[in-house]
């Protein structure tokens, strides 16, 4: 097997992100990082015995968008993968624009993978992120004012999702493409410095480097303390829940006793578990907490969707 093949199968094992007989949607927009993770999976198909389906999205936001759909029906043909491709405006969209195009364009790809992972029964949806996206996701959320949560970036594995080259950079993929003279499709809004992930990548993390050439491996260091970190904070959260809760009911007077930032960590847990609709905000999570505060018994509804019901020193998430 390829070199660089080689150290993201080591890096799937040791994640546990590609199972036998698993069936993958992979994220195709036919720009470099997707097409070397679309020619990695149809590498280790066979001995995986992967069923493996490409998804793309047109966005129909610039003139060379059906020039990148054609470039991946070409590629999927040559591989034997199947490919679903859609128009944008041919999906069904129920999204609010909160004024960034980026955003909009992110949660549209992810309703579309969603909807064929689940018409066609697939384990996971393999998306094709890198150690360099993992950087500068780090840096706009530290920007934007992200909590540790935010800082400790993208997971290998995070739900329905799946990120085989969080492993290795994006230089790696470009090297790899050219030596086997592989074809992809070339993005000129990713040279703009219009958008602020361009910025970060074209101006702040060269910077850095030029500062200190340690950069790379300090952050990777600093990165995975933080998800480590993350992952011990979750743990915690989910124990201390199980023991200040039952039947669905969490004790208020344990809840308020803990310590602000491990009752937000169990307010979260709390709300997932429920399966209701929220954005994690400190508006939220003070909104939550002066209503438990109140020693009357009652309601409080939120999102318009769901409420809390507070009886005999006891709490409960209803849906409305």
């Amino acid at each position: 097997m390829n070199a660089i093949f080689s150290r993201v199968s080591r890096f799937c094992t040791a994640q546990s992100l590609i199972p036998e007989n698993a069936a993958l949607v992979i994220g195709l927009s036919g720009g470099p990082d997707s097409v070397f993770l679309l020619h990695f999976l149809a590498h280790v198909q066979e001995e995986k015995r992967l069923t493996l389906i490409a998804a793309h999205l047109n966005h129909e936001w610039r003139i060379e968008a059906e020039n990148d759909e054609q470039l991946c029906k070409e590629l999927c043909q040559k591989l034997g993968i199947r490919l679903i491709s859609k128009k944008m405006s041919e999906l069904t969209l129920n999204l609010k624009f909160n004024g960034s195009k980026e955003e909009i364009g992110r949660k549209a790809r992810r309703q579309f993978f969603e909807t064929v992972a689940k018409e066609h029964n697939a384990h996971a949806i393999a998306v094709a992120h890198h150690a360099d996206d993992q950087m500068e996701t780090f840096f706009i959320r530290l920007i934007r004012g992200a909590s540790l949560a935010g800082l400790a970036g993208m997971k290998p594995k995070d739900g329905l999702y799946i990120r085989p080259l969080l492993g290795i950079k994006k230089a790696e993929v470009l090297e790899y493409l050219h030596a086997h003279q592989i074809l992809y499709a070339i993005d000129a809004s990713n040279q703009s410095d219009e958008y602020l992930r361009n910025r970060i990548r074209n101006s702040v993390i060269p910077a850095l480097k030029l500062s200190d050439e340690r950069f790379d491996a300090s952050f990777a260091s600093t990165n995975e303390q933080l998800q480590q970190t993350e992952e011990f904070l979750q743990l915690l959260a989910k124990k201390t829940f199980e023991e200040i809760s039952a039947n669905n009911e969490i004790d208020i007077a344990k809840l308020l006793a803990l310590h602000p930032i491990l009752r937000t960590r169990v307010i979260i847990f709390w709300l997932r578990q429920a399966k209701v609709p929220f954005v994690p905000s400190q508006g939220l999570f003070d909104e939550m907490n002066r209503f438990l505060q109140k020693p009357s018994t009652g309601e409080h509804v939120f999102y318009g969707k769901w409420q809390v019901v507070k009886h005999h020193k006891l709490a409960q998430i209803k849906i409305k």
